[in-house]
């Protein structure tokens, strides 16, 4: 499931399969870790009588397994069901459920696309770059977007512009820029597709944007003075960037992706100082 997970009760030889996400649950206490990794679109409808069962048959937990089919016969909330669950085991403190309960009155009654872009805004938030694009891509893939309006489509483009520039992909970052502009029309995406642009080298590309848009030799002063400036400060903290983005990465309990770029990180740094003592 992407993070090590102590896991002090049985584990199941046949795992729990929660068909939304395509994942596999061994222990109550990986299905504690699911609940708050996807809190954001959890349904009532995930936790059914064959999940009892499994409780039951495959952990041994029948007081557990018990209280879930009354739960699900008497047609409690989602947050009966999520604290019934987190109280099971000792993997979540009480202030973390209590945390649990909050994020889940605050996002009830929202369209579950709207849900799931608070995951995805906290992953960008976070610096959690590919997932972010990955939850994003989710969204519009996602027959829930068919009821959203343009301008949620424009904020979703114009969030994975910001991933990806993030990411130093500066002509994705610049697609997704243009494609926000053109269906919310926020200037701010206007202003981020011309200095991905900029920041990508594509300086014919830029030239047409700005005929494009009307932008005045004055304007584009401005925009190359304010580029210059930014773009100083960012080559003095791209290192110290890349570091902080790993630890959120590590918090965040993607241990995989952590040792991945780890590993990217050091074969660059090597092979910048083999260049730099070579003769």
């Amino acid at each position: 499931m992407g993070k090590l997970i102590q896991c002090s009760s049985r584990l199941a030889k046949n795992p729990y399969y929660f068909r939304v996400t395509d994942t596999n649950v061994y222990s109550i206490e990986e299905v504690c870790y699911y609940i708050r990794n996807n809190i954001y679109i959890m349904q009532k409808e995930l936790f059914n009588h064959d999940f009892a069962i499994w409780l039951r048959e495959e952990l041994n937990m029948e007081d557990v397994a018990y209280k879930m089919e009354k739960l699900i016969n008497g047609h409690n909330s989602l947050k009966d069901i999520v604290v019934t669950l987190c109280c099971s085991c000792d993997y979540y403190e009480e202030r973390e459920i209590h945390e649990l309960i909050k994020i889940m009155d605050e996002t009830q009654n929202l369209p579950i696309r709207k849900r799931q872009k608070i995951k995805a805004d906290n992953y960008l938030r976070c610096n959690l770059y590919e997932k972010a694009i990955e939850e994003y891509n989710n969204i519009l893939k996602s027959d829930n977007m068919l009821a959203a309006d343009i301008f949620e489509y424009g904020t979703i483009y114009h969030n994975i512009g910001v991933a990806y520039a993030g990411l130093g992909i500066f002509n994705k970052a610049a697609d997704y820029f243009s494609q926000a502009y053109e269906k919310g029309k926020n200037k701010e995406s206007l202003r981020e597709y011309i200095y991905s642009l900029l920041l990508g080298g594509d300086n014919d590309r830029y030239e047409l944007v700005c005929k494009q848009f009307d932008i005045t030799e004055k304007e584009k002063e401005i925009i190359k003075r304010d580029f210059d400036e930014t773009d100083k400060l960012d080559a003095s903290s791209k290192e110290v960037g890349r570091i902080s983005r790993l630890r959120d990465t590590l918090k965040a309990g993607y241990i995989e992706e952590y040792y991945d770029k780890i590993e990217s990180y050091i074969k660059r740094w090597k092979d910048e100082y083999r260049e730099q003592i070579s003769v």
